[in-house]
């Protein structure tokens, strides 16, 4: 049998999207300078309100007027100078996103009065910064000015920051050119059915589950840690999760005066020591002894040390603890912990501690 060919052609849609800043017709700026005179003119610096427009004359050349007014006080003396800068000049961009650096370059006519005398006086300028600008028009300009005299031969430097707005300036959307996809029209192909045959469904044996003894979800074949304890978590191993903890507990054992015998009340104090010493193996204890300042402080320091040893005596003698587990060390008159003007705090202070830490780890319940 003879059999029709199909031919389509088709043809993939090409889109591409420009987005366009249109210029603006005109930018007016209201900011503030900071003015720095030449050392010549002994003028102290001064703050300036300015006031500014911009007219483009294309996408990268404007032209600019400034109107600039500020007082200034002289370096020597008591005398104000009121001041007026007229400024006209040109700027260059150098791209027309919305951030857009530029350098200026103009002229200007200053005019300086105080109480003895006033003159007026010719300016170059250069300058060079940048503008923001906002999709609500708004327009952020910043520039760093230098101030050339012709009649003066002094050249004076300044800052200035503005806030404006931008007339007649809007980004245009985006232009999307689209070329409609060509199907050619389809021939009629001749189709043959095929005779359908059912298969025949293959007998399937169930799956046998993988075995897992200890059932703390880890199969026998990947279980690490067989025979874990079912209310342990476990990890992927089948070994029980640990936790790190840190324990503590804390001695005080008081003395008379002038003494070192452990007296009875003292026995059940350190017996708690020694249990929880015997409980955990890994544990350290240092015993510290100190006394009230009654006394010469050498004296002191002899008792305060043969009461923390009689702590640890005690602790190895009739509690079974390891000597190299406890050591003792005596403070003296040192590191009160009450008024030793005082009979209460005389007593508190008389005493022999220990503060004992240890990091262990147990398994996560789940």
């Amino acid at each position: 049998m003879k059999k029709s060919i199909l031919l389509a052609c088709l043809s993939t849609s090409l889109s591409h999207g420009v987005i366009a800043q249109e210029m603006p017709d005109f930018e007016a700026y209201l900011g503030a300078a900071r003015y720095v005179w030449d050392n010549d003119r002994n003028l102290d610096d001064a703050n300036s309100l300015e006031l500014g427009a911009e007219i483009p004359v294309s996408e990268e050349l404007s032209l600019e007027a400034w109107l600039s007014n500020f007082d200034a006080d002289a370096a020597n003396s008591s005398a104000e100078v009121d001041g007026n800068r007229y400024s006209l000049g040109g700027l260059y961009h150098f791209s027309n996103d919305n951030l857009r650096p530029f350098i200026s370059l103009g002229l200007s006519h200053q005019e300086l009065d105080d109480d003895n005398d006033s003159h007026d006086e010719a300016l170059a300028y250069i300058g060079g910064g940048v503008k923001k600008y906002f999709d609500n028009n708004l327009v952020l300009r910043a520039e760093l000015l230098a101030m050339n005299s012709f009649d003066y031969e002094v050249t004076d430097l300044g800052a200035r920051i503005a806030i404006g707005y931008a007339f007649g300036r809007s980004a245009t959307k985006p232009v999307i050119e689209e070329v409609a996809a060509v199907v050619a029209p389809a021939t009629p192909v001749e189709t043959k059915v095929a005779e359908v045959v059912k298969p025949v469904a293959a007998k399937v044996e169930p799956a046998v589950a993988p075995a897992d003894s200890d059932m703390d979800g880890v199969i026998d074949a990947q279980d690490k840690c067989p025979g874990t304890d079912k209310a342990f978590k476990v990890n992927a191993d089948g070994c029980p999760e640990m936790l790190t903890e840190t324990v503590s507990i804390q001695m005080n054992v008081k003395f008379p005066t002038n003494s070192d015998v452990i007296t009875p009340e003292n026995l059940e104090e350190i017996k708690k020591v020694a249990d929880f010493m015997q409980q955990f193996e890994k544990t350290a204890l240092t015993v510290e002894g100190y006394t009230d300042d009654r006394g010469a402080a050498d004296y002191n320091k002899r008792l305060s040390q043969k009461r923390a040893e009689a702590v640890r005596n005690t602790l190895i003698k009739d509690f079974n603890l390891d000597p190299n587990r406890v050591s003792a060390i005596g403070y003296g008159e040192e590191n009160p912990i009450a008024d030793n003007a005082t009979k209460e705090g005389r007593s508190a202070n008389r005493r022999v501690v220990g503060v004992i830490k240890s990091t262990i780890q147990k398994a996560v319940i789940k």
